[in-house]
């Protein structure tokens, strides 16, 4: 049965249920079901028949406006309204829709004149200008409707009227500094509005030319109004937008002074660039408020930050070979920091926060911070282990705590203490349920340290309940080697031994030793289906060690030995990386790159190949 038949049975059956019924009701309630329906054409019908018989109903002239708008019946809905008009000649809402018909015609003129009569019935009220301003903006007459305001503005004789609406129809006509100057206007009128204003502009500053528009008229703003507080804050906000943290630091260095701030706004200032990678401008205002207020309430986390942005910028100084980044494989090897003297200044800085606030929360993370600097740059795992005893007799938070212990059993693993890390991550991680990322990071270990002792079992029963909270970081990473395991230990786990013990010896950098356990692997376990994975981590060391040509060759054996290994777009896009980062042959790695995007098109590498061939090409990104 159609709908329509079905709803006219329906609405009949609901008249014979209701005998004081009206027809008209019925019949109403059917033409607003064929509209729904989309059917208008019958529902104007229905409408038209309605009207005939009580033509003052303005439910149904409304809705017969509206079907013959969709029908594109201009003439009819014109003589409706025209109608409706000769009964009320002073109606705003109806001469306005009569402009609108009209410009649906395209007949300017009358459309023109329409409008200008709604606007006559009443000139000197807001809403006038509302109604007629809305009806040109559903024939999508932006800037007709701009100028309807402005008229509005004048004829009500109050210049602040309807400044959301005119910035908000600029920023429609792409017209961004008119519709940044009407927000500032808004600022004026109502400063509590700041965060407002901020949220609107921020919808088109993402643009070139947005940032450009909204840049300059904040700047003249700014400059005319120094004393503005929510001005000046406006256009630090902009130059934080775009990334000029040194303009920025200028205007909170004017508004602390303006405001008697004693460095707070210079502190937000820090603290949002430092967030924001801003990093030598960061330091700048952590240095200004240790220099002009030494009494400062949050003074250790000053010389935290401070500590911080020194440590950053000292990595971007840092001129070390970074490695190429290697796929395929679960471990990548890391490559050794080389410039630790770049770093004393900064461990200086950390120890100057542990020795002026021994009792803080910043001392325990100053110390975490040293701990890792000793064994990532200056290669002193000792000297780490140390600065993180001290940490764990600091009564630190928790949080703090967690990461101390988490790089505490790292160390110990990397020196070979296995048992002794196990220990500290079941500290952690065998507290039921294993919520939070630093405990679930923690039982992964717990994992990978079985997985190295060969006790395959245990790795996968601990891997299990980690795979079993999806929403989890760390769960893909454990399903990956939960699945590593069972795929190699269904014939036997004798291989998987050798390679695990590989795995760890690249894990504690000792790679010479893993290199030659992996080649190793060939001659001992000859029909082992890890012997592809053997090749990648082979070709990773070599990477590691800086052996570029040995790299390329053990990639291309992956292919000649191997030519169905799931691991061939992985060595494809690593030969890419090594000729692009290591012998700098930009045509080589292109070449890479592009057999594999021509023989794995569906590879997880593929998006990040055609990138690398884009930049190598210099196209425009």
């Amino acid at each position: 049965m159609k709908l329509a038949a079905w709803i006219l049975l329906t609405l009949l059956g609901c008249a014979a249920a209701m005998p004081q019924a009206r027809e008209p009701d019925i019949k109403f309630r059917l033409a607003q079901s064929y509209e729904q329906s989309g059917d208008f054409e019958t529902a104007a019908r229905l409408y038209e028949e309605l009207l005939a018989k009580d033509p003052l109903n303005f439910l149904v002239i409304d809705a017969l406006h509206r079907d013959y708008i969709q029908l594109k019946k201009y003439d009819a809905a014109i003589a409706l309204v025209t109608g409706v008009i000769q009964r009320s000649p002073n109606d705003i809402l109806w001469l306005s829709r009569l402009g609108t018909l009209y410009n649906y015609k395209a007949d300017d003129a009358k459309a023109t004149a329409a409008w200008n009569r709604a606007i006559e019935v009443d000139p000197t009220h807001e809403s006038t200008y509302r109604g007629v301003a809305a009806s040109m903006m559903e024939a999508r007459l932006f800037d007709r409707a701009i100028d309807v305001y402005q008229r509005g503005r004048t004829a009500c004789k109050n210049p602040s009227l309807f400044t959301n609406d005119i910035a908000y129809l600029y920023t429609i006509t792409l017209n961004y500094a008119a519709a940044t100057r009407e927000y500032l206007n808004l600022v004026r009128q109502n400063p509590a509005q700041l965060a407002y204003v901020q949220s609107r502009i921020s919808v088109y500053i993402v643009r070139p030319d947005g940032l450009k528009a909204v840049t300059e008229v904040v700047e003249e703003a700014g400059k005319s109004e120094p004393l503005n507080q929510q001005i000046q804050q406006l256009l630090a906000w902009v130059y934080m937008e775009a990334k000029q943290y040194d303009r920025a630091y200028e205007v909170y260095k004017l508004l602390d002074a303006n405001m008697n701030a004693g460095g707070r706004e210079i502190f937000n200032f820090g603290e949002r660039a430092s967030r924001e990678r801003g990093f030598t401008s960061a330091g700048n205002a952590y240095r200004d408020i240790i220099k002009r207020f030494p009494n400062f309430d949050q003074m250790p986390q000053v010389k935290f930050g401070n500590a911080r942005t020194l440590e950053e910028l000292a990595a971007v100084s840092d001129t070390s070979d970074p490695g190429i980044v290697v796929y395929g494989g679960r471990i990548t090897p890391e490559p050794e920091a080389q410039s630790p003297a770049l770093y004393a200044g900064v461990i200086a800085a950390y120890q100057s926060v542990v020795t002026e606030f021994s009792k803080t929360d910043f001392a325990a993370r100053s110390l975490y911070r040293i701990a890792v600097l000793k064994q990532e740059s200056f290669n002193d795992p000792d000297g780490a282990l140390a600065y993180l005893e001290s940490l764990e007799k600091s009564a630190p938070t928790p949080s703090v705590l967690l990461d101390a212990k988490l790089r505490k059993a790292e160390i110990m693993l990397v020196k070979g203490n296995l048992d002794g890390a196990a220990g500290v991550y079941g500290t952690l991680a065998n507290q039921q349920p294993v919520i939070g990322e630093q405990r679930e990071r923690a039982a992964l270990r717990l994992a990978e340290i079985a997985y190295y002792q060969g006790k395959f079992e245990d790795a996968t029963g601990r891997l299990e309940k980690l795979t079993r909270n999806a929403g989890a970081d760390i769960t893909n990473d454990a399903l990956r080697l939960q699945v590593f395991i069972k795929d190699n230990t269904e014939g036997g786990d004798s291989a998987l031994r050798s390679f695990a013990r590989a795995e760890l010896l690249i894990f504690q950098r000792h790679l010479s030793d893993a290199l030659t356990m992996f080649r190793s692997m060939a001659g001992t376990y000859p029909s082992s289906g890890l012997l592809d994975d053997a090749i990648i981590n082979i070709g990773a060391i070599e990477i590691a060690q800086r052996r570029y040509a040995d790299a390329i060759g053990s990639f291309a054996r992956l292919e000649t030995e191997f030519p169905e290994s799931v691991l061939l777009d992985a060595a494809l896009m690593n030969t890419g990386a090594v000729f692009e980062t290591g012998l700098h042959d930009k045509q080589k790695a292109i070449a890479a790159y592009q057999k594999l995007l021509e023989r794995f098109p569906n590879s997880l590498h593929t998006n990040e190949a055609r990138k690398r061939i884009r930049e190598l090409r210099g196209d425009i990104l």
